[in-house]
C-alpha cells in the first residue's frame, strides 16, 4: 500500500510537471510571435542613393526622411532663408556646412606686403564691397585680395563686372581650384507643400538644387 502510494505521488508530480513545461513553453512561443517582424523577409534597408531616387512623394512619408537645399553662399543662404520663411518650419529646418570645389577666381593681384594689402582692403571698403577676404598662405599668391570663388564662369563674370562697375580696376579672373564653405538648408520630414515650394524657390537662387534623401546623421 505504502508503495502504491509513492508511486501515485511520483506520478502525479510527473504530470504536473509536464503541464507546467507545456503551459511555459506556450507562453513562449507566443511572446515570440508577438514581437517577430511581420514579413521580416520582405524587410530591406534602403541606401541614401536608393532612397533619393524614390522622389519627392514618396520620400515625404519616410520616416526620418529629409529635403536639402544647396549648396549656398552666405548670401544666398541669407536670401533663401527670407524665401522660405512664410512656410514657418519652426524646429524641423537646420542647415550644414558643404564643403564644394570651384575653380573660377575673382581677385586683386598680391601686394608686396601685409601693410599694403590691407590698405587695399580698406579701400574695397570705401567703394562698399565687404564681402572680400586676404589670402595669407605659403606660395605666389600671398597677401593677394580673394573677391569671390564660384563654381561657374557666369557667376565670376558677372562678379568681376561688378567690382570693376564700382572702381576696382585692378580686379582680374582666372582658374584656381579651391575648396570653398556654403551651407544647405536641411528640412526635416517635410510635407508634399513644402517641397513643392522648395522646388520652386530653387529657380530663384541659380546654381542650386533642392534633394531628398535620408537625413545627415548629426555631428557629435
Amino acid at each position: 500500500m505504502k508503495k502504491l502510494f509513492v508511486f501515485l505521488l511520483i506520478a502525479n508530480a510527473a504530470l504536473f510537471g509536464y503541464a507546467y513545461y507545456e503551459r511555459m513553453s506556450a507562453t513562449s512561443h507566443a511572446t515570440a510571435d508577438r514581437f517577430r517582424p511581420l514579413n521580416a523577409e520582405q524587410v530591406k534597408s534602403l541606401t541614401p542613393q536608393q532612397v533619393a531616387k524614390l522622389g519627392p512623394a514618396k520620400v515625404a512619408q519616410l520616416t526620418l526622411a529629409c529635403a536639402e537645399w544647396g549648396p549656398l553662399s552666405e548670401p544666398d543662404r541669407v536670401r533663401a532663408l527670407k524665401l522660405i520663411e512664410p512656410l514657418a518650419l519652426g524646429r524641423t529646418l537646420s542647415s550644414r556646412r558643404v564643403d564644394v570645389s570651384a575653380e573660377h577666381w575673382v581677385y586683386i593681384p598680391p601686394k608686396p606686403n601685409k601693410p599694403a594689402a590691407e590698405r587695399a582692403l580698406a579701400e574695397l571698403k570705401r567703394l562698399g564691397i565687404n564681402d572680400s577676404a586676404l589670402v595669407l598662405e605659403t606660395g605666389p599668391w600671398n597677401f593677394a585680395i580673394s573677391l569671390g570663388v564660384f563654381r561657374n564662369k557666369e557667376g565670376a563674370d558677372a562678379r568681376l563686372t561688378e567690382v570693376r562697375n564700382k572702381g576696382v580696376k585692378t580686379a582680374a579672373y582666372r582658374q584656381r581650384e579651391q575648396t570653398i564653405a556654403m551651407t544647405a538648408l536641411v528640412v526635416r520630414e517635410p510635407t508634399q507643400a513644402t517641397l513643392g515650394k522648395l522646388d520652386e524657390f530653387k529657380s530663384q537662387i541659380p546654381a542650386s538644387a533642392v534633394t531628398t534623401g535620408a537625413c545627415p546623421e548629426p555631428k557629435p
